[in-house]
């Protein structure tokens, strides 16, 4: 296969196994992620729901070096920030998806938002890892569906 063919059939594969993904995209980083190097990822208007939805950063790695994973996100939608912190991610805690040789997926839930339907989102990704360079991380990606849970999060669900 060639590059793009692999890459599209790789995300098809990635949101079968998902349910409700409303938003996906991946962008590629095989030279190396740099310090000063900030992804970023804007949305079309997102379809209207009645409830939060959920984001997560997806991490397609490939001879990965550490066990955790240091970034910035800062999510807008307009002038209005939504979200803008920092986290650091243990790899290990997180799901890694199974992957061939040393690759491995790895999906990191960031937060809880509910999200305008009449205006783009822009999320911004900065790796704040101690390597100028970043290597291992082959594609970033952000996924916005269904609410994800933290670990350790309490959930109460109180039928009537």
């Amino acid at each position: 296969f060639r590059k793009p063919v692999l890459i599209a059939l790789i995300a098809v594969a990635l949101c079968s196994c998902m349910s409700d993904t409303r938003y996906m995209s991946f962008i590629t980083t095989s030279d190396g992620w740099g310090m000063a190097d900030t992804l970023v990822v804007t949305t079309d208007t997102l379809e209207k729901t009645k409830r939060e939805s959920g984001i997560e950063l997806l991490l397609r790695t490939e001879g990965y070096d550490y066990a955790n994973f240091a970034t910035h996100i800062r999510i807008t939608q307009g002038t209005t920030v939504l979200y803008d912190e920092a986290i650091n991610a243990e790899l290990k805690e997180s799901s890694p998806a199974k992957g061939i040789g040393r690759r491995a997926d790895y999906s990191i839930p960031i937060t809880n938002l509910s999200l305008s339907d009449t205006t783009h989102t822009t999320i911004k990704i900065a790796q704040m890892m101690s390597d100028t360079l970043l290597m291992g991380i082959r594609e970033v990606g952000i996924r916005i569906g269904t609410p994800v849970r933290h670990p350790g999060e309490v959930v109460w669900q109180v039928e009537w």
